[in-house]
């Protein structure tokens, strides 16, 4: 049995642990038992045809074969040991965490817990998806608040890998004492950034088709950004265009300070700086288009995607540390752009060229057809090897490498913390993408 023991909960239940409900009750713990009577039969079979068999064959052969089969029974036998003091444990010593029912057909209990395993890094959320037979003492309606309390496993990292929910009315039968666990898990609930309990259901209507034991990450904006089973070491990135509602609440702000960025772009003509923005200082011919566009990449804390370009133009590249813009380089740019044949309206300025033209109207694909900012979709991939695919309207347009402030540190990570890190990034550029369509094109809605 994997050892979630090594744990110091901040908040636990209160109850007082009932060990012979918990072995009747307990699923969880149940199926390791099952699995530790099973293990028991498996030495005794393996035992019996390794003298059985050697001896109709007259040949130690058959001996050795079911000597190792017993020996890996045996192997089992040891990792599935679950004491009397553990069961306690898991339901006095574990984080009191809220849990719901999400679910009746078939009936199911989802928990949320906070997983960072070390402080000073970003708060990592998870809600696990626990399908039960029963909870014996629940009303098992929907959307009714059932506490829990749990380990934590922990493998390499700042985030434990996964943890394990046991509803407390497993664990005990006194309807006082998971009414006061109830009661302490909605006041730490008063505590976070937003309700859990609200999280839950949208998690839970969000992700209606989870399997038992799944588990989705959340981010410090309690937005989703991963899928795992609970025994997987990586997650697998969930859809962008998903992940973003989260950061609804924080883009507001941002635009706020979109017109006091605009008017420091336009106004400073000296040092090409205002603040840390790397504006244009030379009076070119949209000039102050491609400023607003590097102050808000600078807001997105993307600048570096825009102003980093490949070698060999707009070809798609794995290795291209970023968009091919006027930006990064401006002579190759508009050598490209010429070269492409593509006519703009007046008063129209090309702004990135990948496999299409992005410009302040609008995408021009290969068919040079102007396709208007209401016809484009912006969406990213992440790849297995920390890279990045932008797509438009489902076509793949460029891909490129994660372009990290300290891509050294980001090396060091176990692979889902650089995965994590990757997202983050993928964020913030789908982000920026959408906004410079709302910034060049007034008309469309929020």
């Amino acid at each position: 049995m994997t050892d979630y023991s090594q744990f110091n909960a901040s908040v636990t239940s209160g109850i007082h642990a009932d060990v012979a409900r918990i072995r009747k009750q307990d699923e969880l713990i149940g199926r390791v038992l099952k699995q530790r009577g099973r293990s028991i039969w498996g030495i005794i079979i393996s035992l019996a045809l390794a003298v059985g068999v050697s001896i109709l064959l007259k040949s130690f052969i058959p001996a050795i074969i079911f000597g190792l089969v017993a020996a890996f029974f045996v192997w089992r036998l040891w990792g599935t040991g679950v004491s009397d003091e553990y069961m306690k444990e898991v339901y006095e010593e574990g984080l009191l965490v809220p849990g719901m029912v999400v679910n009746t057909q078939p009936l199911t209990v989802m928990a949320i817990a906070n997983i960072v395993a070390y402080e000073g890094v970003p708060v990592i959320n998870a809600c696990y998806n626990l399908v039960v037979k029963d909870l014996d003492g629940a009303k098992k309606e929907l959307y009714e608040k059932i506490p829990c309390s749990c380990f934590f496993c922990y493998e390499d990292g700042s985030y434990h890998s996964n943890f394990a929910p046991h509803p407390l009315y497993w664990g005990t039968d006194s309807q006082q004492e998971i009414e006061a666990a109830l009661r302490q898990a909605e006041e730490d609930n008063k505590q976070n950034s937003q309700d859990e309990w609200e999280v839950l259901k949208r998690i839970a209507k969000q992700y209606p088709a989870l399997e038992n034991g799944e588990m989705i990450l959340l981010d410090e904006n309690y937005a989703p950004f991963g899928r795992k089973k609970y025994y997987e070491s990586r997650y697998k990135p969930l859809n962008l265009d998903t992940a973003q509602e989260g950061y609804r609440n924080i883009l507001q702000d941002r635009r706020e300070n979109a017109a006091k960025d605009s008017e420091n772009a336009e106004g400073n003509t000296g040092m090409g700086h205002a603040g840390e923005v790397p504006l244009l200082t030379r009076d070119i011919p949209g000039k102050d288009v491609y400023n607003r566009m590097i102050a808000l990449a600078c807001r997105f804390h993307v600048y570096k995607y825009i102003s980093g370009h490949c070698q060999l133009g707009h070809f798609v590249n794995p290795e291209h540390p970023g968009l091919f813009t006027y930006i990064g380089d401006t002579e190759d740019f508009l050598k490209e752009f010429h070269d492409s044949g593509i006519v703009l309206s007046q008063g129209e300025y090309p702004l990135i060229y990948e496999k299409c033209l992005i410009t302040t109207r609008g995408c021009y694909f290969e068919d040079k057809k102007l396709q208007p900012w209401d016809k484009v979709n912006f969406s990213i991939r992440l790849t297995v090897l920390n890279g990045l695919e932008l797509f438009m309207n489902d076509t793949k347009i460029a891909e490129f490498t994660g372009q990290f402030e300290d891509a050294g540190y980001v090396k060091t990570l176990p692979d889902q913390e650089q995965e994590m890190e990757l997202h983050r990034e993928a964020v913030r550029l789908i982000e920026f993408l959408r906004e410079l369509i709302r910034l060049f094109n007034t008309e469309l809605p929020y």
